[in-house]
């Protein structure tokens, strides 16, 4: 008998049960990394299909917080958020958990259940109440135009006068040898981009606040967001420039006479067309109101085939077209018989100046006799053609 190694026999068969144990661990945190990626992938696509379908993607539960979304569309590109709910911030943590190789602590119980909803993982209720109303009309100047952020109230850009010659003024001359050349010198302008200040206010009762099945300060940030950017727009389109961005139907100074007093006609048409510059055509676009298109709708070409072709005849997301330019429908322009009522533009020629994203306070001291909550948004931008040439205004006869 050796006793040595009757006594290291023993220890031996324990260094491999602690190996068997370690091994059995580590499947087991696989197994539940595993588990738990799976329940964030699906918990993910979840989402991301309720927000593009408009549904709710979890069981109804009362909402104490919800995100905000931003509700400037060109800052919403780099910063989607204006404010996230508590849920949506512990959401995030989770996936840098996960992402870290840890077990994000919202999972930990009930993750063996395989049950997410009873204290395991946290998905934000953003979608489980909504307010009835019709959506406002989607901007048409901002996705198109050039934006140009601000980083103090006054910017100004140099710009080539172009308003009677192509080239500003510089002349051209073939010249005998020896003969005298003759002066040439271009003209310059220049385009002032001043920050113009558009302010909302919105008092809201304290009772609506507490109890509303909506989190109402949530949803007036988001509807005083649509409707400032409503009026940017329309501003864009027909505003004067005294303490406002210059509409393209006050700014153009390529201006074309109607052929007939409160009436849209196909020599109308054809005189537009013919005073949009060539360099102008690409992505140019008609721009007019329901009214503008009934009238549209009953001229006919030369031939006798009605102009206007509705986008929906010739396929799914074809925009109406009208000569060769699709054709867009707005209620920011003036009525059918007054200047500016049907247009030929490209925005790409009209310049936007950004301050900076839509400013949102509260305060409860402006209306605390009524028990109530002021909101107020701010935004300011400004606004001009850089050159007008690019839009062709409809005028009254001459």
């Amino acid at each position: 008998m050796n006793p040595k190694k009757d006594i290291e026999t023993p220890e031996e068969e324990i260094g491999e049960e602690e190996v068997d144990e370690k091994d059995e661990t580590d499947e087991e945190e696989e197994k539940t990394m595993k588990s738990l990626e799976k329940s964030i992938n699906k918990k993910v696509q979840e989402i991301i299909d309720a927000t593009k379908e408009g549904k709710k993607f979890t069981k109804e539960v009362p909402i104490l917080e919800t995100s905000v979304m931003n509700p400037d569309l060109l800052l919403r590109k780099k910063a989607p958020f204006v404010k996230l709910s508590k849920q949506m911030e512990d959401f995030i943590v989770d996936l840098k958990s996960l992402a870290k190789g840890g077990i994000p602590r919202s999972m930990i119980k009930a993750l063996s259940e395989g049950d997410d909803t009873a204290g395991g993982f946290l998905v934000p209720e953003e979608f489980n109440a909504e307010v009835i109303r019709y959506s406002s009309e989607a901007a048409i100047v901002r996705p198109r135009a050039r934006i140009i952020p601000m980083t103090r109230d006054i910017v100004n850009f140099p710009k080539l006068d172009q308003s009677s010659d192509q080239f500003g003024g510089v002349e051209l001359n073939w010249i005998e040898e020896g003969a005298l050349k003759a002066e040439s010198q271009p003209k310059f302008g220049k385009i002032t981009l001043k920050a113009k200040k558009l302010i909302g206010l919105c008092p809201v009762s304290d009772e609506l606040l507490e109890d509303a099945a909506v989190n109402v300060a949530n949803f007036l940030v988001a509807l005083f967001g649509e409707a400032l950017a409503y009026e940017e727009d329309k501003q864009f389109l027909i505003g004067t420039g005294m303490g406002k961005p210059l509409g393209i139907t006050v700014g153009s100074c390529n201006v074309v006479n109607r052929n007939t007093t409160d009436a849209i006609e196909y020599v109308d048409l054809e005189k537009m067309m013919t005073a949009l510059p060539a360099w102008a055509d690409t992505g140019a676009i008609w721009l007019t109101t329901k009214g503008g298109q009934e009238k549209l709708l009953n001229i006919k070409s030369t031939t006798g085939f009605p102009l206007l072709l509705p986008g929906f005849s010739l396929g799914a997301g074809v925009p109406n077209s009208m000569l060769g330019y699709p054709l867009v429908l707005t209620d920011k322009l003036p009525a059918v018989g007054v200047k500016g009522d049907i247009n030929l533009v490209n925005f790409s020629w009209y310049w936007i100046g950004d301050r900076g994203p839509l400013a949102v306070t509260s305060s409860i001291h402006d209306r605390f006799r009524y028990d109530e909550t002021t909101f107020r948004f701010v935004k300011r931008v400004d606004g001009q053609p850089a050159n007008c040439k690019p839009f062709v205004v409809l005028d009254v006869p001459k």
